[in-house]
């Protein structure tokens, strides 16, 4: 009878042409059943009810696919099929929900309905055992929709998916076989061959901002907390940063001075016989941001000053304004809040990719370090003339740099405008084209893999997916970024045609570690697949690599016009 009384419920919807004309009719008739059916355990046991009540939202949402009830009818059936697959477990419903919440927020983001899909979708992913996908899912809530009244739910299931993901990373570490030792003492202390040895201590500085860079052989917890002046101890203002489960190795220098305006010197030591515990003693501090990066891992520290009055009103401006969401595809809003307080182009910081030991992508003779060593030189030397602004490069020869050192470069310059140069590479000899990026999250796989190659990384891990909920947060240039990148990928495919049919791939968003902590406009241009026998051939090839500098040059130029123009 439980049956039949859904099935008489689904036929009277069905039936009525008054109802079958309106949306709100069958809409609101469909959740009631819904509701029906959740206080019917047996009737709940017949799939076919599930997919039922799935088919008559699908029918509100195929009648009009823009419509009012658009978004609800893809979260009910998101829903519906999230709890037929808890019940019958059956993997279509799961891939039949997750399409369906993502549909529901790529297709309506400033819907009311976007975030609660996004929470779903990620509670989807938590229960079918994938934590590091749900705790993305999370991470968009709070970057995405950080006023909603979703966010509060997800900033608690990212707390306790970290810890979980850090306690599997941690379990992971020590599940490798231990060697040959004398077994611990009766204290019940770990060994010391169980703690990660700290590495290097680095820093890069100016008077308004100092980046400090702490090094480990492997990845270990930590946090990190101010304190107070202790004038009774003549101790001044101390940034502190907790890593469990380390130690120091014996002669390492375990004090840096640094006195730039913003700190007077780091200093490591043994806080307790598992705990390395590093100072930094404060001069003035205005804000900070502590992160990791791994492959190697490493814990870096972003200390901020005062700025300038108008770069520090038109960040606050920024803040202010709300980040636009979605794919890089939809446009950004105008540049004439931050032109309109005379910010201009003054000072360019181009980075050839790779370098040193590292030569990037390679396939037959090619290196990605010296293609794009050649490029950055042509765009510097055309920029300096074109823009006459004065232009520097992250390395002036075949040297090793670390991504974090780049943007410290960038940073430490005070630059207006930071602009990293690389070839892309692919398994498959067929991928071609051009292609730009600017800092988000990622919007698709394809995008996650180029910053995972580019990133030295093949994973995902708790401290990426933190890095960028950090940088994101406080990050006040996203905006501008999208419109470089716009500018410098229109130009490039301009210039590039000119020479050959090119494949255009867009501007893109994704997590570049290269561009994390840049106080600047930043992109990323990937200028094509080494990989790819045509493009292979043109990169060789002088004239080619000199339209493609020429177009990278525009494109800054072109930016900069557009701040000229707002500001006027």
């Amino acid at each position: 009878m439980l049956l039949l009384g859904l099935a008489l419920l689904a036929g009277l919807a069905g039936a009525s042409p008054a109802l079958a004309q309106d949306d709100k009719a069958i809409y609101d008739q469909a959740r009631a059943d819904y509701h029906w059916l959740l206080e019917h355990p047996k009737a709940q046991e017949v799939y076919q009810n599930w997919q039922s009540l799935a088919d008559r939202f699908a029918r509100v949402y195929t009648a009009n696919p823009r419509g009012t009830y658009a978004p609800g009818a893809l979260l009910w059936m998101g829903r519906i099929h999230g709890q037929a697959w808890r019940r019958f477990k059956r993997d279509d419903d799961f891939h039949q929900a997750v399409d369906l919440f993502k549909r529901l927020v790529n297709r309506f983001p400033d819907s009311r309905l976007a975030d609660d899909g996004q929470v779903m979708l990620a509670g989807l992913y938590e229960e079918a055992k994938d934590p590091k996908q749900a705790y993305l899912e999370y991470l968009r809530v709070t970057v995405n929709y950080p006023r909603g009244d979703m966010a509060p739910r997800a900033k608690k299931r990212l707390d306790a998916l970290e810890e979980q993901l850090a306690s599997g990373q941690r379990d992971q570490a020590n599940s490798q076989p231990p060697a040959k030792a004398s077994p611990p003492a009766a204290t019940g202390k770990r060994p010391a061959g169980a703690l990660a040895k700290v590495k290097g201590l680095r820093h890069w500085s100016t008077p308004t901002y100092t980046r400090v860079v702490i090094g480990l052989e492997r990845p270990v917890p930590y946090n990190s907390a101010l304190l107070k002046k202790d004038p009774d101890h003549d101790k001044p203002r101390r940034l502190y940063l907790d890593l469990k489960g380390a130690s120091l190795p014996q002669g390492f220098d375990a004090k840096v001075p640094i006195g730039d305006g913003l700190l007077q010197a780091a200093r490591a030591g043994q806080y307790t016989p598992d705990t390395v515990r590093m100072v930094l003693d404060i001069k003035r501090l205005a804000s900070y941001k502590v992160f990791t990066l791994n492959d190697p891992f490493r814990v870096v520290i972003d200390c901020f000053g005062q700025q300038p009055r108008a770069k520090a009103q038109a960040s606050q401006a920024q803040r202010e304004r709300r980040v636009p969401r979605g794919k890089a595809s939809k446009q950004p809003p105008d540049l004439s809040l931050a032109a309109a307080l005379g910010l201009g182009v003054k000072r360019v910081v181009i980075d050839p990719g790779h370098g040193g030991k590292d030569p990037g992508a390679q396939w037959k003779g090619m290196q990605e370090k010296t293609l794009v060593m050649d490029i950055a030189q042509r765009v510097a030397a055309k920029l300096r003339k074109m823009l006459g602004a004065e232009v520097l490069l992250t390395r002036q020869g075949d040297t090793y740099l670390d991504l974090e050192e780049r943007t410290a470069f960038a940073n430490t310059k005070d630059a207006d405008i930071f602009v990293s140069i690389h070839a892309n590479a692919a398994a498959s000899h067929r991928l071609n084209g051009i292609e730009t990026y600017f800092l988000n999250l990622a919007s698709d796989e394809e995008s996650m893999r180029v910053a995972a190659r580019e990133n030295a990384t093949t994973t995902r891990s708790i401290s990426d997916l933190q890095v960028i909920l950090n940088d994101l947060m406080l990050n006040s240039k996203i905006n501008e970024s999208n419109h470089l990148a716009r500018a410098v990928h229109g130009e490039l495919l301009k210039q590039a045609g000119h020479k050959a049919k090119v494949n255009d791939l867009e501007v893109k968003q994704a997590p570049f570690y290269v561009l994390i902590g840049a106080r600047m406009p930043a992109v990323l241009v990937e200028v094509g697949f080494i990989t790819n026998p045509q493009e292979h051939r043109r990169l060789g090839n002088k004239a080619y690599r000199e339209a493609v500098a020429q177009g990278i040059a525009d494109g800054i130029v072109r930016y900069a016009k557009q701040l000229k123009r707002a500001e006027s």
